[in-house]
């Protein structure tokens, strides 16, 4: 049947639907702490029995294949694939179907199947400031065998092309994807009002400074790379903005055919770095200006490349300066004609380079480093990237280039650390890890839990469901970092929502003497994000300033922290969900969720930070009290931490641990684009 619907709301009632949603800074952020132990040996109990710091343990089954995946402020994980013949059926409004989406619990280890109508297949998603999460663009409707078709065929699919789809998390299983009626007629787009103003398959999502989103690029009918003819070249705001158009954006037809996934970050000024083929750019979406920025070194960072990518965590020692690292991908000259690569690119070995660009330093250079794959933020500073290949790129096809249809081959199944804060020549290290049983190839991805152990999932380099070589692969690991067993630091008094600018809170340390313990303690939070194809889309990581009073007669300290900065505001960190931990000698707490911003969206009310208070001891005595900082300045150093990545590894690659996560992994070399 067709299920197409008529309706068109203008954007300025789209707006007003959306303003009807539940917020989740009321819905679900009114207590968004987990369960806190009030000791150290509660948190041993509550760890699973085959937790090994640095080490792999297989968990259990997701139940579909996970291509898209992001942990929501509920704690439940929330997992997309395409359309294909997956191994669990739901049962929907339009019957019953191989499912393409589930909730995910955590702590039951169970999944909850639910129905997505049209086909999901490498769509693109973030969470907005208000907490609502979206999901844009897709594939057509497919049969059996990946096929196209214009009927209800074997899957009951329905066309993702200009669909949008939104979720409010929730933790009783009650909540639903909230989508648009769709049709088998691929020409005859989305109805409804979660539409988009074109199709877009593999589209970059950006949250922006009012936490509204913006939609960049995408093909109209996929392939290997983009062609013209099928290009979609321009961007839209969700929710529509102004006439509610599509903007024109030059730069992306000058990077096809490799434009896809279009590399981009929100920058200070307000302005968005993007990165695609070998051009790099900074955008003002407002007017449509452009900086040309110098040109991609050594490779081809995005789809089908599939460079780990990642903004480095901003910190009150790198004054917040935002930078980028770029780290693998393929250094092929020639990318075929659209379906296929048109030669044998599973012989071609990924590239094995990293680059830096910080784009709006007054005095960038070129480091030292090296690369690897999906990069997952950790609390304690550091960077976890594991699975891929070492040979070709992402996407499949039927070529017979290699084993199977994937286009990449090798797979790697060891992990690395990246500190990005150490010395040139040891920022990479796998000093006492071990390696994965289970290649995690194309179409697999993995998110940072609360406990900071890492969950995994996916790989299905494959048109379908298959359990030929190399699988479709439904099951779940979690890696577990070198604290993981530690006893935790206790994060409470924190607050359920954080202000840019304004006054400081103060977090309690318990029961600690030690000045260098209390210097090392920080605040870092890390904002929800959408993973796929090795991007995190709206993913970033921020320490607070902070700083510290330290009471020998009671034997307690505090942590006096700030909020995030006023200035630039949420240009530096936009609003929306987000984890925060306290981190003390490089171990984490269990994180809570914390609302950034005011849990709308809209213009984001900014102020000064005011002074926090100097760091201080007080003797024991009582009498005196001696003061280590001035007035408003922070005395939080930057602790080494006891990761991996600390114990150096002086080659400057580091032979065999190559490249593509879900996508393209590879050995390591940094530097920092030269602008």
């Amino acid at each position: 049947m067709a299920r197409l619907s008529r309706l068109t709301i203008a954007p300025t009632a789209l707006l007003s639907l959306l303003a009807h949603l539940p917020l989740l800074a009321t819905l679900t952020l009114a207590d968004p702490r987990p369960r806190q132990p009030s000791r150290p040996a509660d948190l041993l109990r509550r760890w699973p029995n085959g937790a090994v710091n640095l080490g792999f343990e297989e968990i259990g089954d997701m139940g579909i294949s996970a291509q898209m995946m992001f942990l929501s402020q509920t704690n439940k994980v929330y997992v997309l694939d395409k359309t294909e013949n997956n191994p669990i059926n739901v049962t929907g409004k339009y019957g019953t179907h191989p499912a393409w989406a589930v909730e995910y619990d955590t702590d039951a280890n169970t999944y909850r199947p639910m129905d997505v109508y049209s086909n999901t297949f490498c769509a693109g998603g973030a969470v907005m400031g208000n907490g609502t999460w979206v999901v844009f663009g897709g594939n057509q409707p497919v049969t059996t065998g990946g096929v196209a078709t214009s009927t209800g065929a074997a899957y009951d699919d329905t066309d993702g092309g200009t669909a949008i789809r939104m979720l409010n998390p929730c933790s009783d299983q009650s909540c639903e994807w909230i989508q648009g009626e769709t049709s088998y007629n691929a020409s005859a787009g989305t109805g409804g009002w979660l539409k988009m103003t074109g199709r877009r398959w593999y589209p970059m999502v950006e949250v922006l400074e009012d936490g509204s989103l913006i939609v960049i690029g995408g093909d109209m009918w996929g392939g290997y790379v983009n062609m013209a003819s099928q290009d979609n070249p321009t961007y839209e705001y969700f929710p529509p903005k102004g006439d509610g158009l599509a903007i024109n954006l030059q730069f992306l037809t000058d990077c096809l055919p490799t434009n896809l996934y279009a590399l981009t970050w929100l920058m200070p000024s307000g302005r968005l770095l993007m990165q695609a083929n070998l051009k790099t750019i900074l955008l003002n979406h407002t007017d449509t200006t452009t900086i040309n920025l110098p040109d991609m070194p050594f490779a081809t960072r995005v789809y089908p490349a599939s460079a780990a990518t990642a903004m480095l965590p901003l910190t009150p020692d790198n004054n917040y300066e935002a930078t980028l690292l770029f780290c693998g991908g393929s250094n092929v000259t020639q990318w075929g004609q659209g379906g296929s690569p048109g030669y044998n690119i599973t012989a071609v070995p990924a590239d094995n380079t990293c680059v830096r660009i910080s784009p709006e330093s007054n005095n960038p250079q070129y480091l030292e480093g090296r690369s690897m794959g999906q990069f997952v933020y950790l609390p304690d500073g550091t960077l976890w990237i594991g699975g891929g290949v070492g040979m070709g790129t992402a996407g499949y096809g039927n070529d017979n280039y290699s084993i199977g249809q994937s286009y990449g081959q090798a797979p790697l199944y060891m992990p690395a650390i990246y500190n990005y804060s150490a010395p040139a020549g040891q920022r990479w290290n796998r000093t006492g890890l071990v390696a994965s049983k289970n290649e995690r190839m194309y179409h697999s991805t993995s998110v940072l839990l609360p406990d900071s152990s890492i969950l995994i999932s996916g790989s299905n380099p494959n048109a379908d469901f298959t359990n030929d070589q190399w699988r479709s692969r439904t099951d779940i690991e979690r890696w577990y970092p070198w604290y993981y067993n530690n006893p935790r630091p206790t994060l409470s008094n924190a607050p359920n929502k954080l202000t840019y600018g304004g006054a400081p809170f103060d977090i309690p340390l318990g029961s600690i003497t030690s000045e260098g313990t209390v210097q090392s303690a920080k605040i870092v939070l890390i904002r929800g994000s959408f993973h796929t194809h090795v991007v995190g889309f709206g993913y970033r990581m921020i320490q607070l300033q902070s700083t510290y009073t330290l009471d020998l007669n009671s034997g307690n300290a505090t942590l006096h922290v700030s909020q995030l900065p006023g200035v630039p505001g949420p240009t530096l960190f936009q609003p929306g969900p987000a984890m925060m931990f306290l981190v003390v000698e490089g171990v984490p707490s269990i994180a809570q969720w914390v609302m950034v911003g005011n849990g709308q969206l809209g213009i984001q009310t900014t102020e000064a930070n005011q002074p926090l208070p100097s760091s201080k001891i007080k003797s024991i005595q009582n009498t005196t009290a001696t003061v280590l900082s001035g007035a408003g300045a922070s005395a939080v150093s930057s602790s080494q931490s006891k990761s991996a990545a600390n114990h150096s590894m002086t080659p400057d690659r580091l032979p065999a641990i190559l490249v593509m996560m879900g996508f393209l992994m590879v050995t390591l070399v940094s530097a920092s684009i030269l602008v």
